[in-house]
C-alpha cells in the first residue's frame, strides 16, 4: 500500500468521512443561523441586484389594511329590521365577496331597556362603499330621518414590513429546503444522514407552513377591507306612556341597584358603629353632668328666699 493511500485511509485503517455529513453539518448551521443574518444578506443582495421600475413601484407602495367603524341611531322598533338587512344582504351575496365576521342582537330587554345590534364584515375594497351606502339608507317605509350616523371612523394597519419580512424569510427557508432535498440525493450519504436530513426536512416544511399561513392572513387583511357597525336606539319608547314603559322595565334593575347601594352603606357603616355609639354615651355624660350643675346652682337661691 502506498503512502498516499495510508494517508487517504487515515489511522487505524479508518475511511475518512464522506463530504454528504460534512454538507449536511453545514447546512443545518447554516439553517440555524438563517435568522439572525437574513437582514443583512437581504440588504446586501438588494443593493447589488437591478430592480425595475415596476418592481420598485410595487416594493415602495404601501400595503395598508383599512378598517372602518360605524354607528348608526335608529327608532327602538327598527333596529332589528336593519341588522336583519345588513346581515341578509352579506350572507345571500348581494354584496360581492362580502364575508360576515361577526353579528349579535340584544332586545329591549336589557337594563337600559334601549335594543341594539352589532355586525362585522370583511369586503372587497370595490364593494365598501356600496355597503356603507346602504348601511346609512333607510329601509322601505322609513323617514330620511329615521337613520343617522352618530360617528363614522377610519383606521390603517402598515402591514408592508410585516409581509416583507415574511416574504424574506420563506425565500430563505425554501432555498434551504432545496440544499436540504439535493443533500438527500446524492449516492454516498449514509443512512444515519439520511435520517437527519429527513428530520430537518420536517422541520423546515412546518416553518414553511407555518409562514405561508402568515402570509395569506396579512394579504387578506391587504386586499379586503372591515366594516363594523353598531346600530343603537335614540328612544328606548314612543307614545304618551313611553316614559312608564321605561321605567317600568327598568324596576327591576332599580331595585336591585338600590338594594345594593343600602347594603354597601351598612357594611360601609359597620365599622363606625362603636366609635359613634362611644361618642354617643361621652355627649349624653357630658350633658348630664352640665345639668347637675345648673341644679346645684339654683337651690340655694331658692333657700334664701322667704
Amino acid at each position: 500500500m502506498s503512502r498516499r493511500a495510508a494517508l487517504r485511509r487515515g489511522p487505524a485503517g479508518c475511511r475518512r468521512p464522506p463530504l454528504a455529513a460534512f454538507g449536511l453539518a453545514a447546512l443545518i448551521g447554516l439553517g440555524g443561523c438563517t435568522d439572525s443574518k437574513e437582514r443583512p444578506a437581504s440588504d446586501a443582495a438588494r443593493n447589488a441586484a437591478p430592480v425595475s421600475p415596476v418592481a420598485q413601484a410595487q416594493r415602495n407602495a404601501a400595503r395598508l389594511a383599512y378598517a372602518h367603524d360605524l354607528t348608526i341611531g335608529l327608532p327602538a322598533d327598527r333596529v332589528g329590521a336593519h341588522f336583519t338587512a345588513a346581515r341578509d344582504r352579506c350572507l345571500t351575496g348581494t354584496a360581492p365577496g362580502c364575508v360576515l365576521v361577526s353579528a349579535s342582537l340584544e332586545e329591549g330587554s336589557r337594563p337600559s331597556g334601549r335594543p341594539q345590534a352589532q355586525i362585522q364584515v370583511r369586503l372587497p375594497h370595490a364593494a365598501v362603499d356600496a355597503y356603507v351606502a346602504f348601511l346609512t339608507a333607510p329601509l322601505p317605509g322609513e323617514q330620511p330621518g329615521d337613520v343617522v350616523v352618530r360617528r363614522q371612523a377610519t383606521r390603517a394597519d402598515d402591514l408592508t414590513r410585516a409581509i416583507e419580512d415574511g416574504e424574506r424569510r420563506l425565500a430563505q427557508r425554501t432555498a434551504y429546503r432545496e440544499r436540504l432535498d439535493a443533500l438527500a440525493t446524492k449516492p454516498e450519504t449514509r443512512v444515519e444522514d439520511l435520517i437527519r436530513i429527513a428530520q430537518e426536512l420536517a422541520q423546515v416544511q412546518s416553518q414553511i407552513e407555518e409562514g405561508e399561513a402568515q402570509q395569506r392572513g396579512l394579504q387578506q387583511r391587504v386586499d379586503t377591507e372591515t366594516v363594523a357597525v353598531a346600530f343603537r336606539a335614540d328612544q328606548a319608547r314612543s307614545g304618551p306612556l313611553a316614559p312608564v314603559q321605561e321605567v317600568w322595565d327598568q324596576a327591576g334593575a332599580t331595585l336591585g341597584a338600590s338594594a345594593g347601594a343600602a347594603l354597601r352603606f351598612a357594611i360601609v357603616s359597620l365599622p363606625w358603629l362603636p366609635l359613634v355609639a362611644l361618642g354617643t354615651l361621652i355627649l349624653r355624660g357630658l350633658w348630664r353632668l352640665r345639668r347637675r350643675r345648673r341644679g346645684g346652682l339654683r337651690r340655694p337661691l331658692r333657700q334664701e328666699r322667704p
